[in-house]
């Protein structure tokens, strides 16, 4: 399990193109991450990351290495926008991977292995994660791809664990039924299965490494979500979240 906590050292810029506008810091590792913090993340979609990675690495999805990290004031004291948006204390970070690019629609379908499609699309809909949208049009993949190694990382699950019902909105998911010509069938369920129930072992003991000042403001409000992310997480047990995968 990743509950290894780093410092930030050095900030170095912002990453404008995403969505969140993380930060490109450097840590006690002598390492670059990308760092998102609060207030531009609220704590709901930091434990969102944290238990999305931590089961999304269980099941065998690429992914960047991720880290809790502690951001000293300090570091963003003396510039304005950086003290406004990236507040003292920790935040989520995956490791910088630098060359890589937004997936395009054709290397998503054509350079991603079958197999690990099924997985990423069984994945976002075990976590109720409608936000990888892409088509021949465009959309927002967070799937990066570096060419050089022929390599692709999921990345930006701060929406996951949504409330609403997305099922609608996976019409829009870059391996939706309306994107692809495979289909789960009996086997890829039975495998599936045996590994999203062994992965989901872990969510107990990776709820207690989040760090407590992302616990809710609300002591209520904190503990129905984590209690609506068990009971999102345990679905992989019933027949009928298999039987309405397709």
């Amino acid at each position: 399990m990743q509950n290894q906590k780093l410092q930030v050292i050095e900030i170095i810029r912002r990453i404008e193109d995403c969505a969140t506008r993380p930060f490109l810091c450097r840590c006690d590792d002598d390492e670059l991450y990308v760092v998102k913090g609060m207030p531009c993340v609220p704590k709901k979609q930091l434990i969102a990351e944290w238990i999305s990675a931590h089961l999304a690495k269980q099941i065998g999805i690429s992914l960047p290495e991720f880290r809790i990290v502690y951001v000293d004031q300090i570091l963003v004291e003396y510039i304005p926008d950086w003290k406004k948006d990236l507040h003292e204390g920790y935040a989520f970070a995956t490791k910088y991977i630098p060359n890589v690019a937004p997936i395009t629609f054709n290397q998503a379908h054509n350079n991603v292995e079958i197999l690990d499609q099924k997985n990423i699309y069984l994945f976002d809909k075990w976590i109720k994660n409608a936000d990888r949208t892409l088509s021949p049009h465009g959309g927002n993949p967070n799937i990066i791809y570096e060419l050089a190694n022929n390599q692709h990382y999921l990345i930006d699950h701060n929406l996951a664990f949504d409330h609403d019902d997305v099922d609608e909105m996976f019409e829009q998911h870059v391996y939706s039924p309306l994107h692809r010509d495979w289909i789960f069938d009996f086997v890829d369920k039975e495998t599936a299965e045996r590994t999203t129930i062994q992965a989901k072992s872990i969510l107990k003991q990776v709820i207690t490494t989040i760090p407590d000042e992302w616990s809710l403001d609300d002591e209520d409000m904190h503990n129905r979500l984590i209690t609506f992310i068990n009971n999102t997480v345990n679905r992989v047990e019933s027949e009928e979240f298999w039987r309405e995968l397709t």
